[in-house]
């Protein structure tokens, strides 16, 4: 899928990277995301990338201009609309699969969070923040299944299933931002055993269901 930030094929200098250069590019890149996993953003230091990508500071600036930079790119190259997720839309939903269907991209969606939770988190805190990179960059690995489940929608409104008071665009949305705070969230309830992950589960893809016109007997 193509992102806000595609891959480059000149390094900050002007000149065309090799695969020596990429290769050198990709481990500065996967040293910043094993960074992230142990401290914060603002604790990573361009000197401790470049230790854990065996390379000299000066070598990532020849890549990239700063640590925000370089978790920029990193979180360019995730891609939530997974193509499991999207393979769940290629056959029809029914009243008799819907809730299975909508628990399996519940269950998908936050199963990629978990994978990726500090480059996700950091990711959409600067999103949220105003940073209009990361801002297209968030968009980008999501608009796949936004579209995917409007499309749903539109058709279980036309279909008079679901009420149109609201745009199948701003339905699609708000299930977005219920899966991605469960996904952020999702230790939290792992915890807790009055509200249950399990349950969270179960809600999210109850209320996806609906939305696509087949809530649950």
């Amino acid at each position: 899928m193509k992102t806000a930030l595609a891959q480059p094929k000149e390094n900050q200098s002007g000149q065309r990277m090799g695969a020596k250069g990429l290769k050198t590019r990709r481990r500065l890149i996967d040293a910043t995301v094993d960074l992230l996993n142990s401290i914060p953003i603002r604790d990573i230091k361009v000197v401790d990338i470049a230790a854990r990508a065996k390379t000299a500071s000066a070598t990532f600036y020849l890549y990239f201009d700063s640590v925000i930079e370089v978790v920029c790119a990193a979180s360019a190259e995730l891609v939530q609309s997974t193509p499991e997720i999207m393979a769940l839309f290629d056959s029809e939903w029914t009243q008799d699969n819907s809730m299975e269907k909508a628990i399996s991209l519940v269950r998908l969606y936050i199963a990629f969070w978990d994978g990726h939770r500090a480059l996700l988190r950091t990711r959409n805190l600067a999103a949220e923040e105003g940073d209009v990179r990361f801002v297209h960059v968030r968009e980008d690995s999501v608009r796949p299944l936004l579209v995917a489940l409007a499309d749903r929608i539109v058709a279980a409104q036309q279909a008079g299933r679901t009420p149109s008071f609201a745009p199948a665009a701003a339905m699609s949305g708000t299930i977005m931002m219920m899966l991605e705070r469960l996904g952020a969230l999702m230790d939290v309830h792992r915890a807790r055993s009055d509200v249950t992950l399990e349950g969270m589960i179960a809600a999210c893809a109850q209320q996806i269901a609906t939305s696509v016109g087949f809530p649950p007997a």
